[in-house]
């Protein structure tokens, strides 16, 4: 069983063919409402790939908080953690560019509930599971708490520190994977090159997978420095495409793959749910992600960086 505690949101789209410059207007191409939120996109991208997923977050009492559930549910995901709050839901209002680009303005909502003093009570929660996936678009006091309940019992954790920011040691030494890209990495680890980020944010405790769009993955394998090579593929969206990952990533080693084999299996996932529009309803299902490696078997470089 995998668990997500995280932020869900109500993902508000616009596609254009530009992002406007300040103080203009342009025409958009399309509008669209997706569920979203770094967490409930993990949790749903656990649940296509056929996982068992529960998922610890909160709702506003409004009609986005309704939306949310039910897109929740459908996807398979257990909410049977998640709270409804007297709050607005969170929102994120998106814009797509042509290129596939997004920039992205993030109301938290009921999400900011998701604090320290949420847990209390919840260690039902943890119960039974094998991987916990966590985001930072949550409290930190709750993500810190999390980590606490999860290691007492044994969960190994998975952190995307996302939106990034410093990362206390009282976190980091009770999380087993980090998955920060370039940008977030020099904001939570000193150095001035990848590689010293890289060692010096494994120092703490975790393992460091970082996320290079369309230059692949980096991480260290016994002191040396190792690249994989990204699939190619045209980008239609890329909202969501690091979460897609994690979520993958997150199966794979529950399966027991190696960091190797998993970032791999969570590079395809993400590839495929950047040739279409939206965020959760992007990713792919299990059959999806191995027909594509069997495809492109042999396409990913390995080198060292």
């Amino acid at each position: 069983m995998i668990g997500v505690m995280g932020s869900v949101n109500a993902d508000l789209v616009a596609f254009t063919q530009r992002f406007p410059r300040i103080g203009e207007t342009v025409h958009g191409k399309r509008f669209a409402i997706y569920q979203g939120g770094k967490g409930a996109n993990q949790a749903v991208g656990v649940s296509k790939l056929g996982k068992s997923v529960r998922f610890l977050g909160a709702v506003g009492n409004d009609v986005f908080g309704d939306f949310l559930l039910k897109n929740l549910k459908e996807a398979g995901v257990d909410t049977s953690f998640v709270k409804v709050v007297e709050s607005e839901s969170g929102i994120a209002s998106i814009w797509v560019s042509e290129n596939g680009e997004n920039s992205i303005v993030l109301s938290a909502g009921a999400n900011a509930s998701v604090n320290k003093g949420f847990l209390k009570g919840k260690g039902d929660f943890f119960e039974g599971l094998d991987y916990l996936l966590l985001q930072l678009e949550t409290p930190l006091s709750g993500v810190i708490k999390a980590c606490e309940m999860a290691k007492a019992r044994g969960v190994k954790v998975i952190l995307d520190p996302a939106p990034a920011e410093k990362l206390p040691t009282e976190l980091l030494e009770k999380v087993d994977y980090v998955t920060p890209n370039e940008v977030e990495i020099s904001a939570i680890s000193k150095g001035k090159k990848l590689l010293e980020r890289i060692k010096n944010l494994e120092k703490a405790g975790p393992r460091v997978v970082v996320k290079a769009g369309n230059r692949g993955v980096y991480f260290l394998e016994d002191g040396t420095l190792r690249n994989l090579k990204a699939f190619s593929v045209k980008a239609v969206d890329t909202t969501g495409a690091g979460d897609c990952f994690n979520a993958a990533f997150c199966v794979a080693l529950s399966d027991g793959l190696n960091m190797d084999k998993a970032c791999e299996f969570a590079m395809a996932a993400a590839a495929i749910s950047v040739e279409h529009k939206g965020a959760a309803p992007s990713f792919p299902n299990l059959g999806m992600v191995e027909e594509f490696l069997k495809e492109r078997k042999g396409e990913v470089e390995r080198d060292e960086a």
